[in-house]
């Protein structure tokens, strides 16, 4: 038995001799189908790659420009916060001002104030003493201008 599975496995493989016969693939073939099928999966990686580094560019590019968006918005709302700030402590700045002239405003009416009382204690007279004082003593002056312009008429 063992000599006929043998006879027929070399059958087989004569058989097969037989069929490639002078088509059968020599290892010239071989090696051209090899280089050809090794060129195209080349190809096929180069093109792949290609493809890859244009996407890469691109999505560079998308994100070069959404990163200057976000930096022309990021600069608005910077410049927006700052000009608010500015407003606030401007406006700060002036309640501030007006609080301080109203202060000083009535620490000085508080000052004009005891400084009167103080001279009138000491018995100075006030403005409103030296004008009345100065309107009868030009009363005074009238009259006695028209007493020497009588008498003067009286003489002649």
């Amino acid at each position: 038995m063992t000599d006929e599975r043998t006879t027929m496995a070399r059958t087989t493989r004569n058989t097969r001799s037989r069929r490639t016969g002078s088509a059968g693939i020599t290892p010239a073939r071989a090696a051209r189908t090899i280089r050809t099928s090794a060129q195209k999966a080349l190809e096929a990686g180069v093109q792949a790659a290609s493809g890859v580094r244009q996407s890469a560019v691109g999505a560079f590019d998308a994100l070069v420009k959404q990163g200057a968006a976000l930096e022309a918005r990021s600069r608005r709302a910077a410049v927006a916060k700052a000009e608010k700030a500015r407003e606030a402590a401007c406006a700060r700045a002036e309640e501030a001002r007006t609080k301080t002239v109203e202060a000083v405003s009535h620490l000085e009416k508080v000052f004009e104030q005891r400084v009167s009382r103080a001279i009138s204690k000491l018995g100075v007279p006030t403005t409103k003493d030296v004008k009345a004082l100065s309107r009868q003593v030009a009363e005074l002056q009238a009259s006695v201008d028209r007493l020497h312009r009588a008498r003067a008429r009286a003489a002649r």
